[in-house]
């Protein structure tokens, strides 16, 4: 199991909320640490109203997202208010198996960007991971060149002509 931010054991936790009374001036709602149980989600509807009857004789049946709290990087600006729970469920419990080094090579690729714009580009980089590998001593551009040019052979470069490679823009590239 990774380890979260602020010594969590679970990746996050999210304020479900009943929306009809919450358009009826009530915030009525309870946090959910995911990953959960259907068992435990159906008591979280029970106890928030979802499923009673309002005034008018008509069940509540909607639920929002009022807030998240989020120990993954990167992860709470791309939660929305009507994400679908069993997804947040499975994204938690993906989290939730990784390995730690898997964990950082997911948080690497959120930090990128590229494929975490929504909730199922985000499970699906976690059945991804592979394609993407993280190489801690590497810390600027220049870092990245020498690597592909010293450890990985990626081009011959003979000894004497070593000082003359702009390693930064090679890394760049």
């Amino acid at each position: 199991m990774p380890h979260y931010e602020y010594d969590k054991n679970y990746p996050f936790a999210a304020f479900i909320t009943n929306l009809g009374k919450y358009n009826e001036g009530d915030l009525v709602g309870e946090w959910v640490k995911f990953p959960t149980t259907p068992e435990e989600m159906q008591k979280v509807f029970e106890r928030i109203g979802i499923g009673q009857k309002d005034d008018f004789g008509q069940p509540y049946e909607e639920w929002f997202i009022t807030d998240y709290d989020c120990y993954v990087d990167g992860l709470y600006d791309k939660l929305g208010e009507y994400e679908n729970l069993d997804e947040l469920n499975y994204l938690a419990s993906k989290l939730d198996e990784m390995s730690q080094g898997e964990y950082e090579q997911f948080q690497a690729a959120m930090e990128i960007g590229d494929h975490s714009g929504s909730l199922q580009e985000i499970i699906n980089l976690t059945e991804n991971l592979d394609c993407y590998d993280i190489y801690p001593d590497i810390h600027d551009h220049d870092d990245l060149g020498r690597y592909y040019i010293e450890e990985l052979d990626a081009m011959q470069v003979p000894e004497h002509l070593r000082n003359y490679i702009d390693y930064e823009a090679y890394g760049r590239d």
